[in-house]
């Protein structure tokens, strides 16, 4: 461009940045046994066969690119994740084709969701655990549709770390189902200090509460006004029980401000109907500031309705009639160091971190925190698996919270730490007689697995964690123990 005479105008440009590996966004495709369509994405159909996971908006582009009068993309959002099914992978009609990445089997509209890297990558994991299924058991791809043969799959991968939408880990031999598990100590969400920054209310805030039936507490916060103003306060849930964007109001109040600071109490006057996350929304505007928190907990979060045009947020989805696409509003966690916790008071505590959640099958937050949490004030947290008679051990699986919400972009894109903050980074297992079987320190993966040169014979193990931080709770989303 800079050397053809033609455009004047880059002469004063630099190139600054190129792909490591520059693609097409869109060409050919096959056809598989199932074509993912974009009901699939939006309506977030569930699929017996599902062996990866999207979250991608449906981003779709004018064909003539750069030189179209047209918007240069329209970025359509499910409310939620989506499952992709195993038969999107493979060709209907040539028998031992499998099939990844960008040409897997899906219609022009939901490829634009299905096509990004990292949803490529995960249905890619998916196939190439498939096609070692089907080398050992002499199967073509269409043979692992079989239920027994897909749940083996979906096992396996799950087992891998894959996470699959819809499909907990269950049925893989795991020792720890079995014993009797105690903890030193378990997290119960009392309070959240007020020891953080001051955040206004120019865009409404929510703190995410992870609720069961028989949680009505009476929620207090700290807030200041400049001036004397209205507040109004709402639970709210989704309509979904896995999905994360307030929509239903289960209670709410408006509360009349006076200038200066005050402590509001907020009673939940209803219950939810099964375990899941309320929002408690808070609709203000400038002239407000709530209290926060430095404090921070695997499975709770804060989120604000606010924009962000890169993606296509405006604060809220309002698609035109007709074209199935749902209107909602986008509540999205601000990166840290921002994306504090709102500073509560309960007046009865939520019981969402007993070490009965390490049995979920789940490695993140779903419906629920899926995690057990150590008290702040356990000096050393501690889980205890104990059996009746020896067992035989081979591997002991570790799955630690390395912040699924926190976005890692591969390129120009800073982050504000070199260690996720929620990810126990030193930890020693110990057998029933208080022998070390291994240490760790410095840890900062997600899944550690401990694979010992000979099997260990015992009746309990212990592992002892240390907290992250002074402000960051010791935590895991499981422990699995396999002969």
């Amino acid at each position: 461009m800079k050397t053809s005479g033609n455009s004047p105008e880059a002469e004063t440009m630099t190139l600054e940045w190129v792909g490591t590996i520059p693609g097409k966004r869109e060409s050919r495709r096959f056809e598989g046994d199932h074509m993912l369509t974009q009901q699939d994405v939006i309506e977030q159909r569930v699929h017996p066969d599902a062996v990866a996971v999207g979250g991608w908006s449906l981003d779709l582009h004018p064909s003539d690119a750069i030189y179209s009068e047209k918007t240069p993309c329209n970025q359509w959002h499910s409310k939620g994740v989506y499952g992709i099914p195993y038969r999107c992978s493979y060709s209907r009609n040539i028998s031992n084709l499998f099939l990844a990445g960008r040409i897997i089997s899906a219609s022009h509209v939901a490829f634009g969701s299905s096509r990004v890297m990292l949803t490529c990558a995960h249905g890619a994991t998916a196939v190439g655990m498939a096609a070692a299924h089907c080398q050992r058991d002499g199967l073509l791809p269409r043979g692992l549709t079989e239920p027994e043969r897909m749940t083996a799959l979906q096992t396996a991968l799950n087992r891998a770390g894959q996470g699959i939408s819809g499909v907990p880990l269950a049925g893989d031999g795991d020792l720890a189902e079995s014993a009797t598990l105690t903890a030193s100590s378990t997290y119960e969400l009392t309070a959240l200090a007020a020891d953080g920054i001051w955040l206004d209310l120019t865009c409404p805030v929510a703190q995410m509460l992870p609720l069961a039936p028989e949680d009505r507490p009476t929620l207090s916060l700290t807030v200041r006004a400049a001036e004397p103003c209205q507040l109004r306060i709402a639970l709210q849930v989704s309509d979904k029980v896995a999905n994360f964007t307030p929509e239903t109001t289960l209670c709410e109040q408006a509360f009349a401000l006076s200038a200066g600071e005050q402590i509001i109490a907020f009673p939940i006057g209803t219950s939810v109907d099964t375990p899941r996350y309320g929002f408690l929304c808070l609709y203000g505007d400038e002239s407000i500031e709530v209290a926060c928190s430095q404090q921070r907990l695997t499975g709770l979060l804060s989120v604000r309705k606010r924009f962000n045009k890169a993606v296509s947020n405006f604060g809220e989805q309002v698609p035109p009639d007709g074209i199935g696409i749902e209107r909602f509003e986008f509540w999205t966690p601000a990166r840290r160091p921002d994306g504090h916790n709102l500073a509560l008071q309960l007046s009865t505590p939520l019981k969402a971190f007993d070490a009965s959640q390490l049995r979920s099958g789940w490695f993140r937050p779903t419906t629920a925190t899926n995690a057990w949490a150590a008290s702040p004030d356990d000096p050393s947290p501690r889980l205890d698996f104990r059996w009746n008679t020896a067992q035989r051990i081979g591997e002991i699986v570790l799955h630690f919270d390395a912040d699924w919400d926190h976005a890692m972009e591969t390129a120009q894109y800073g982050h504000p730490e070199n260690v996720m903050p929620f990810c126990v980074r030193d930890y020693v297992i110990r057998d029933a007689d208080g022998t070390e079987l291994h240490r760790c320190s410095g840890n900062y993966q997600t899944i550690n697995r401990i694979r010992f040169a000979e099997p260990v014979d015992t009746r309990a193990i212990s592992i002892e964690l240390a907290h992250p931080s002074r402000q960051v709770s010791a935590s895991l989303f499981g422990v699995r123990v396999y002969s």
